[in-house]
């Protein structure tokens, strides 16, 4: 675990999941994300407490616990305000419905787990997109939904765009070919979006800093495409939302568990919902059963 220098004033602290920092003239600074719990939030301020940075404030790209953990010990310990999209900001101050969400009722209890449910935090502000300014610093605000439904971005002052989970790193999708997406078009739109900034280097959570950007859109609307296929041919005959998470664990060989379960089903749902929506499948109730079948 290191703070290294990314471009200008613009850091980044390697946790599993990245944590970004940008670094003001007085050595406060702005923590991008907070990782996965309160433990991996003691070690960033630990690592910035060493080179003498202090936390000014923390901004998360959206609410997944391995991205907003440690944000309720940085805020109990500095004091600092976090900022977060309206969305994200409903599932950072009440964690319950994330788990809420992808079971869709209460929990069981082996699913409120910091995996899925990170402690609460209060998001002081809540960000649409456009300019942040703090002090001088001119940060552009970018709303990058798919992955999450108030997913963020956010480009520092020295062109570095910190995009959360909006994409993935290629040597990561070539050991995990999968998409963790709640709602495919508007994922879709997104990559259009990153396409369209023309930035040379972009920070991930997941995969650190890349500089091949297009290359790395490409690979990810290539998997998202694989996935949508094979779901295809799956569903020219009628199956279940179960079943058809089955076939795509098996065919894409995913590890399981109950943390990864619900959330690859949540993510077989939104492939079907996009499937259905854009009238390449249809969706529908036989023999007790509800069915998902292809038109094409």
């Amino acid at each position: 675990m290191n703070l290294h220098v990314l471009q200008g004033n613009t850091w980044a602290i390697n946790f599993p999941s990245a944590v970004g920092v940008y670094v003001f003239s007085d050595n406060s600074c702005l923590l991008i994300d907070s990782g996965a719990s309160a433990a991996f939030g003691r070690r960033t301020l630990k690592v910035l407490e060493n080179l003498g940075f202090q936390t000014r404030a923390l901004f998360n790209t959206h609410a997944h616990a391995d991205h907003c953990g440690g944000n309720r010990y940085i805020q109990e310990t500095t004091g600092c305000p976090i900022y977060a999209s309206q969305i994200e900001a409903a599932f950072i101050e009440n964690p319950l419905l994330i788990p809420y969400g992808l079971f869709s009722a209460s929990p069981i209890k082996a699913l409120k787990n910091k995996y899925l449910m990170p402690e609460a935090s209060r998001v002081d502000f809540r960000l649409e997109e456009g300019e942040l300014f703090i002090d001088d610093a001119c940060f552009k605000i970018i709303p990058l939904p798919g992955h999450s439904l108030g997913h963020t971005g956010i480009i520092t002052p020295d062109n570095i765009l910190f995009a959360g989970d909006s994409l993935t790193s290629i040597h990561i999708l070539k050991e995990f070919p999968f998409l963790y997406l709640a709602d495919v078009e508007k994922h879709l739109d997104t990559l259009n979006i990153l396409k369209g900034l023309s930035l040379e280097q972009v920070s991930l959570t997941h995969g650190g800093l890349q500089n091949n950007i297009s290359e790395v859109i490409d690979y990810n609307y290539q998997i998202l495409m694989n996935l949508l296929e094979y779901i295809l041919e799956v569903i020219k005959l009628p199956r279940e939302r179960e079943e058809i998470l089955s076939l795509v664990v098996e065919r894409f060989n995913l590890p399981l568990n109950r943390n990864q379960y619900v959330l690859i089903l949540a993510s077989i749902s939104a492939f079907l919902s996009y499937l259905c929506n854009t009238k390449q499948a249809k969706v529908y109730t036989e023999n007790n059963c509800l069915l998902f079948k292809g038109l094409t």
